[in-house]
């Protein structure tokens, strides 16, 4: 499929509004899930109307709804058919492009059998916890061996599916009725021997752990990152064996993307979580020694930082596939520690690897080699970003105050980061703009879109412009009178994958705005920890994380109101704390959109009343578009490859067809 394809038939697949009522109904999700992605269309159907009749239940509003329901009733039925003209024109389009990468081999049903062998940077690795692991590698090797309470089936569709537990029942707007899998087991592996089966108790344990944030002291540990996301949640209990009951805190629209749906929302076993997490902190000081207590498609052999990652299949895994058939497929995971791009695609070329995500330029090489190799495309991926740092306690790193106090000094660095630049050196062109960390490049519902982009400072098309700005900023700011040096970091696997990129950094804030640039080299642990005690310097443009939702509201509730868990650079503006506060509550999509388009604003520094004294400290640079080549044999089921946070969906479904000739032996 090629990349052009991919973004075509992305934009087919947008969910209107009222195809996300439906969808949500039939998943049971209610109106409390309307807003977890950020998606619209013209139609006209009111979506507050319907919040209030789901949510509120009350007789004057149905009676409403049902007079409207009528008057609009031949609207939608026009409305319906050309949605589903439209449907089925994608549906026709889409088979004809995935005729060549069809997941399931048109001989029958996937196979069993093979091992994966994959390449990732798993010595940058933070906890062997899964309620504080954060890290990229970290979290594909955790979609091996753990499951969610529920989980995304297709964020793009806002699609939800059961995992531990079945899509909730919702009987008011506040409370979430969850049914475990009475399937559902740990790993018959150190410290749940027997494998016994997970409880609803299980689940409280999680949640109370995540609830609390604090070490085995009972300290408030700032390594739970998604502790403001936990405790949107009001109460939960154990109702009966298989029956775990859980209330927000009023009416929110984040609650299911916020807690069990999050990235890194992980359910361990309480014998690990006591022995490794309660009773004891050697999760957290000790991520090197593999310790896990999972329920998931793998079970854990052993890592070795700096070579491999072994993980083989759970002979007991509770899940099937639609035929019935227990998954997963596969035999084995191996996950090498591989930094350089040569030495990755060597590995593919011998063999020795099934596939991997290279450069545009290398996958085309690849490809024109092997012309039998398959090419994936997939949005998103890692979001490559600039930060800065907004603590007025912290004194620098030269001891002589925090430089980025001065919002002119941050925006003058914001403006001179060359975004096209950056994107040529790091990805060869394979990637898009994106103004903040938190919203994908392609969600126009909630970023500004590429064209608009080339007129907001920093992105624009007119880099002279830019760099007039900058440097009349920092003259403004007497910054370069101070004699003081911009202190930046770095990642050391930054410049490990990509040689050189540290210095060409360097060059283009040093050559733009004229003073001296010290960029120290570390591991991203390192990072995290200056993060976590507010110390961290600015960073060049670098990988974070994806985003975590198409909808940024969560994002901005941990990241950008004071006093939350993940807002690590001292972030505080009155109208962003209310803008976020009021999106939390608002169920209405089109609403919902009109409040991020002025957050956006206020986030960039180019709000009319606020300019760039509401600019953000983590300033968006790029999504990649990433490519990856893989042998013919190497199979993925539909929805496996989106635009972040799925490693679930190809650990669980993929098969590799050994049978084929080409396969080594």
């Amino acid at each position: 499929m090629t990349e052009r394809n991919y973004w075509q038939r992305m934009r087919r697949n947008r969910v209107s509004r009222r195809a996300l009522l439906r969808a949500s109904g039939r998943a049971g999700v209610g109106a409390a899930g309307l807003a977890l992605v950020g998606c619209g269309d013209d139609d006209d159907d009111s979506v507050a109307q319907v919040v209030q009749q789901q949510q509120q239940q009350q007789q004057a509003v149905q009676q409403q709804q049902a007079v409207q329901q009528d008057q609009e009733q031949a609207a939608d039925q026009t409305a319906d058919q050309a949605e589903q003209q439209e449907t089925v024109a994608a549906a026709q389009q889409d088979e004809q492009e995935g005729q060549q990468t069809a997941a399931v081999s048109t001989e029958g049903q996937p196979q069993y059998g093979g091992t994966l062998r994959r390449a990732s940077t798993i010595e940058t690795h933070d906890y062997w916890d899964p309620h504080r692991g954060v890290f990229g590698p970290t979290q594909f090797m955790h979609t091996m061996l753990y499951n969610n309470l529920i989980r995304w089936k297709n964020k793009e569709k806002a699609e939800m599916e059961a995992d531990i537990a079945a899509l909730p029942e919702i009987p008011d707007a506040t409370t979430y009725i969850f049914n475990i899998n009475p399937r559902a087991a740990w790993h018959d592996a150190y410290p749940t021997e027997g494998g016994r089966n997970i409880t609803a108790e299980d689940i409280a344990v999680n949640v109370d752990r995540n609830l609390a944030g604090t070490d085995s002291t009972g300290a408030e540990d700032g390594t739970f990152l998604g502790l403001s996301s936990w405790r949107k949640i009001a109460s939960h209990e154990a109702v009966d064996e298989h029956t775990y009951r859980t209330t927000s805190d009023g009416i929110d629209s984040t609650y299911l993307s916020a807690t069990f749906l999050r990235p890194f929302g992980w359910m361990a076993a309480p014998e690990g979580i006591r022995e490794w997490g309660t009773e004891s902190d050697v999760w957290r000081d000790d991520p090197t020694t593999l310790r896990v207590a999972g329920s998931g498609p793998f079970i854990a052999e052993s890592y070795e930082p700096t070579e491999v990652f072994i993980a083989n299949r759970n002979p007991n895994y509770w899940k099937d596939d639609q035929w019935g058939r227990q998954l997963p497929y596969l035999d084995r995971m191996e996950y090498y520690n591989l930094f350089d791009e040569t030495a990755i695609e060597t590995a593919v070329r011998s063999k020795e690897l099934d596939g991997a995500w290279l450069n545009i330029s290398r996958v085309e090489s690849l490809l024109n080699d092997f012309p039998q190799m398959q090419r994936h495309s997939v949005g998103g991926g890692f979001t490559i970003m600039i930060r800065t740092n907004y603590n007025p306690d912290w004194p620098g790193e030269d001891g002589e105050g925090n430089p980025w106090l001065d919002r002119r000094v941050a925006a003058a660095f914001h403006l001179a980061t060359d975004r096209y630049l950056m994107i040529d050196t790091v990805y060869l062109g394979s990637a898009k703009p994106s103004v903040l960390e938190e919203i994908p490049w392609f969600s126009e519902f909630y970023s500004p879109s590429q064209e608009e982009m080339t007129e907001i400072p920093g992105f624009r098309a007119d880099r002279d412009k830019d760099l007039q700005e900058a440097n009349e900023l920092m003259d403004a700011s007497g910054f370069r009178d101070t004699g003081r040096s911009i202190y930046l970091f770095a990642p050391d696997v930054w410049e490990q994958r990509y040689p050189g990129i540290v210095e060409t950094a360097k060059n283009m804030y040093e050559g733009t705005l004229g003073v001296g640039i010290e960029i120290s080299i570390d591991p991203y642990t390192i990072l995290l920890q200056r993060l976590v005690d507010g110390t961290s310097t600015g960073q060049i443009p670098c990988w974070t994380n994806p985003p975590s939702d198409l909808d940024p509201t969560s994002y901005w509730l941990n990241g950008r109101v004071p006093g939350a868990s993940a807002n690590f650079y001292s972030y505080e503006n009155p109208r962003v704390t209310e803008i976020a506060e009021e999106m939390k509550i608002t169920l209405d999509i089109e609403a919902k959109g009109v409040l991020s388009e002025e957050m956006v604003q206020l986030q960039l520094g180019i709000h009319p009343d606020w300019g760039w004294e509401s600019l953000s400290p983590g300033i968006g640079v790029m999504n990649p578009v990433s490519n990856e080549a893989a042998w013919p044999w190497y199979h993925v089921q539909p929805d496996g490859y989106q635009f972040a946070h799925h490693g679930f969906k190809i650990v669980e479904d993929m098969w590799l067809d050994t049978a084929h000739e080409e396969y080594p032996s």
